[in-house]
């Protein structure tokens, strides 16, 4: 028994995380049990804003120094600065999220430190190291840090025994995202785009893997496809990282394709309500998809969500010019929107996860 009340570490370092932690952070802080030290590393500070409102609850931000986009930096200054943190703190466990920078430099300084590390949406994997990159491998190493193995699916929990891990660590217990997503249903505003007047799709673009000539061939394509039909719109949200910027100069004046900066969340999810599909290389939105009730292109030759896939709702493409045509064909011929639907769990991820963490440290 650990005397009350008990210390729980989150961490997390994207949006994505925060979006998905913060249900969590909510339904711990409940407990008076538990002391919850909520905390931001940096890794994507500019992303964060507004997440906090949306849900109430605001993280602790740490200041990194900048890396310039380098993994070896950014790992090396996620790791200093969680040390220095856990060394000044006093934590029975930490909780991370997912597959970022920030989750695995997190739970291998935790792991050395001798502090008990629980993984929420653990067991993703494509078993390809460079897709995605570096997620991957970020995954693959929290796996052999972690003590506690929150799933989202069966395929996610499959993986984990097949590699040999201890399936009494094991709790398949869904997704977060769709507590957030429980959450901000309600405060969904999809006609705030209605101004485009036409159908449009809602298209995201930021991958390592995706940079470079893969995502040239993603965009030319597209800007020959709208040509053939003109009736058809494209919302493109830009990402902060200037690195995926250049592939985008084809876009501009297209009289079909309207830029936009990073929306917040909420907006963002009111955007996407309002389309006819989305088009992306991003994890997230495949989990989002169904939930909106909407197809999803996925710029990816494998993805570590196989079940937006299996039940009907994504096509991978990849980047290559004719498999993207046969894509947005699929996309075009399809009645939406779709059932709506939660492919990992009804919403009570983060009670599941209270109720374990209730078993183990009280």
């Amino acid at each position: 028994m650990t005397p009350h009340p008990v210390h729980i570490a989150v961490w997390i370092g994207t949006r994505p995380e925060y979006i998905k932690m913060a249900p969590l952070v909510m339904e711990l802080q409940k407990d008076s049990r538990f002391k919850v030290h909520f905390v931001h590393s940096g890794q994507h500070s500019t992303l964060g804003k507004g997440t906090g409102e949306l849900f109430g609850v605001q993280p602790v931000e740490l200041s990194l120094p900048p890396t310039d986009g380098q993994l070896e930096a950014l790992e090396r200054e996620i790791t200093l600065q969680a040390r220095q943190w856990f060394l000044q703190s006093r934590v029975d466990c930490v909780i991370i999220q997912g597959d970022t920078a920030t989750a695995y430099c997190v739970a291998d300084v935790a792991h050395q430190l001798g502090i008990p590390v629980g993984h929420v949406e653990a067991g993703l994997r494509t078993y390809d190291l460079s897709q995605p990159f570096p997620e991957e491998g970020y995954r693959q190493a929290i796996s052999k840090r972690a003590n506690w193995h929150y799933t989202p699916s069966d395929q996610a929990t499959s993986n984990l025994v097949s590699e040999g891990i201890d399936p009494s660590t094991i709790y398949q217990v869904g997704n977060t995202i769709v507590d957030a997503f429980k959450t901000l249903k309600t405060r969904l505003s999809p006609q705030d785009f209605n101004s485009y007047r036409a159908p449009y799709w809602v298209m995201t673009l930021h991958r390592r893997e995706t940079q470079g000539e893969a995502s040239h061939q993603v965009t030319q394509t597209l800007v020959e496809v709208l040509n053939g039909h003109p009736s058809q719109h494209l919302v493109v949200i830009k990402h902060p990282n200037p690195l995926t910027h250049p592939p985008l100069a084809v876009f501009s004046d297209h009289p079909q394709i309207h830029l936009m900066d990073p929306l917040e969340y909420l907006p963002f999810l009111s955007l996407c309500a309002g389309s006819q599909g989305l088009l992306s290389d991003s994890g997230g939105l495949q989990e989002e998809a169904p939930l909106l009730g909407l197809p999803i292109i996925i710029f990816r030759e494998v993805t570590e969500r196989p079940e937006v896939v299996e039940a009907g709702y994504g096509k991978l493409v990849g980047t290559k010019p004719e498999n993207i045509h046969i894509g947005l064909n699929w996309l075009k011929e399809l009645h939406v929107p779709f059932q709506k639907s939660s492919l990992y769990g009804p919403g009570d991820t983060s009670k599941a996860i209270h109720d374990h963490l209730s078993e183990v440290l009280l």
